[in-house]
């Protein structure tokens, strides 16, 4: 007894030597960071060669007095008049200038630059409103009439076919009205009645109380089987795997639904769809989905309340034998602390360290663009611009344990509805898109802030887009211009946390002289790796 008292003496003395087991830690943003100011412009010193390069020659001036006009001349101490009006010439030569749109009459900017003793002129065409139509040209003809078509209700299909897969990254954009605000995300091969037309959209019945608009090609195959669909909701389950859980409800025919995010619970709403359920069984051990509860908002609509143990990180909406499967995304688990050697040997001893929030994580990096994007006054293009801010963001990000997934790395054009796609067949945890912004017709450069801003639209991708407009504007020396919600392609994946960024204002000579510096490329991507390590290290850390 008493060698076995000593003995258990002896191994509780031991463990209470032991170093203490340390809580994971994620890595910290460094609180200090030097907003360093834009590098200056330098003094280019060429041969006068004025150009323009925006509006293009015979583009139509969308704005009804004024536009901007920018582009270069060749020489820093040059002067340039557009129009007869005098017009900034930076020190590199580009120049930015916003003037009266020319008159019917003579629709072309007229360009003088002048150096001393030399003269240099050039000219842009351009179409304004109220230009004479030629008469030796036959007229287009006249657009279809701008008026809502009923039509005798019709049983279609939405998409170009009812083969489709299960879980397509293809939606069916649906909106309140034509030309409207997107608003619904349906299935291919869902049945609808097709009841109105308008030019270049078709009104589509999702059930007796709702019509929405999609555009008319995603309606123009109509069904063979022309009897209403009976889909009834039936006895629903939960299922849970390591990354996600699901809600699988047997209806038959693939449904139109909504999905609505809230704080601790998602809304799935099912339109033309009776309520049959009356059992939902859950796993013992499923840590997210905490409850389901079903109400029947209208004969013909069910709504499910999925109440959840943490904020939704992600989700999708597929069909998987004749049942609506709607899958919710764990957050990524707490990241634990590491051992690293701190000596300059590799006989160092190791030592516990806290862990980037980052690490083993899957982040996908967008650079912009091609197709389209705007252009600089030195002819800087956005997408050469933004491609190396996304190789250093790549590097920045790998070196803290991240796997990156770049959209593209050539110039070569990457479609836009494609680049979602790839973040969700990466399994990605977070979508970056990187640009620089410009403006449309009409607007004054002049007068506005001209500074950065971070768009997103899936609520849970909220706080990244205010992580990382925090850390932008901790490095970058611009305005602030906010968060905005918009519903742009680049965003809308539900699976991930998915934001764009507008680092500055292409088309400002100051701005886009930065762009192309190495410095002001390391900022902008370590600003969005900054705002990524915090997000994420708020998010894994469980606050």
């Amino acid at each position: 007894m008493r060698s076995g008292a000593l003995a258990l003496l002896t191994v509780v003395f031991v463990a209470a030597c032991r170093p203490a087991v340390v809580a994971p830690t994620p890595e910290p943003v460094p609180a200090t960071v030097v907003r360093a100011p834009l590098p200056a412009v330098p003094l280019v010193e060429g041969p006068l060669a004025p150009k323009v390069v925006y509006p293009q020659a015979n583009q139509m001036i969308g704005s009804r007095d004024s536009t901007f006009v920018l582009g270069s001349v060749g020489n820093g101490r040059a002067s340039l008049t557009i129009n007869g009006l005098p017009v900034r010439v930076w020190p590199n030569g580009s120049y930015l200038a916003f003037v009266p749109n020319p008159p019917p009459t003579a629709p072309q900017y007229d360009l003088v630059a002048v150096l001393g003793s030399d003269t240099a002129r050039a000219t842009r065409p351009v179409r304004v409103a109220g230009m004479p139509v030629d008469s030796t040209q036959p007229l287009p003809p006249p657009p279809p009439p701008n008026v809502v078509t009923d039509t005798t209700p019709t049983w279609v299909i939405l998409g170009d076919s009812i083969s489709v897969a299960s879980d397509t990254d293809r939606v069916i954009i649906g909106r309140p009205g034509p030309n409207g605000v997107y608003r619904w995300y349906l299935m291919p091969g869902t049945r609808v009645q097709l009841t109105g037309r308008y030019p270049g959209y078709a009104r589509i019945r999702l059930d007796s109380a709702l019509q929405i608009w999609v555009d008319a090609a995603d309606a123009k195959t109509f069904a063979t089987d022309t009897v209403a669909p009976r889909r009834v909701a039936q006895n629903a389950r939960v299922r849970t795997a390591n990354e996600w859980s699901d809600l699988i409800i047997p209806v038959g025919e693939r449904p139109a639904y909504f999905v609505e995010e809230k704080e601790r619970s998602i809304d799935f709403t099912l339109y033309d769809t009776r309520g049959g359920t009356d059992i939902v069984s859950f796993p013992t051990t499923d840590s997210l989905i905490k409850s389901v509860e079903w109400t029947a908002d209208r004969t013909e609509r069910i709504r499910y309340t999925v109440r959840l143990t943490q904020e939704p990180f992600g989700y999708l909406v597929f069909m998987e034998n004749n049942a609506i499967v709607l899958r919710v995304r764990r957050k990524p688990p707490a990241v634990g602390n590491v051992f690293v050697r701190t000596g300059p040997t590799a006989t160092a001893p190791a030592t516990l360290a806290p862990s980037s929030a980052l690490r083993g994580l899957t982040i996908v990096v967008d650079p912009g663009h091609p197709p389209a994007g705007a252009t600089g006054p030195t002819g800087l293009y956005e997408a050469d611009a933004v491609l190396p801010v996304g190789f250093a963001l790549q590097r920045i990000l790998t070196e803290r344990g991240a796997n990156v997934v770049m959209t593209r790395t050539t110039r070569d054009a990457v479609d836009l509805a494609l680049r979602p796609i790839i973040a969700r067949r990466a399994n990605g945890h977070a979508f970056v898109s990187l640009h620089y912004n410009a403006y449309g017709d009409g607007i004054n450069p002049f007068t506005q802030r001209n500074g950065m801003e971070v768009y997103f639209y899936r609520p849970h991708s909220e706080p990244l887009a205010r992580a990382v407009q925090t850390q932008m504007l901790r490095y970058i020396p611009l305005e602030d211009q906010g968060v905005f919600f918009r519903s742009l392609a680049v965003v809308r994946n539900t699976w991930m946390p998915s934001i764009l960024v507008e680092g500055g204002f292409i088309i400002i000579p100051e701005q886009e002289h930065a762009f192309k510096t190495p410095e002001f490329q390391e900022r902008y991507a370590r600003a969005v790796a900054d705002g990524l390590e915090a997000y994420f290290q708020a998010l894994r850390s469980g606050n």
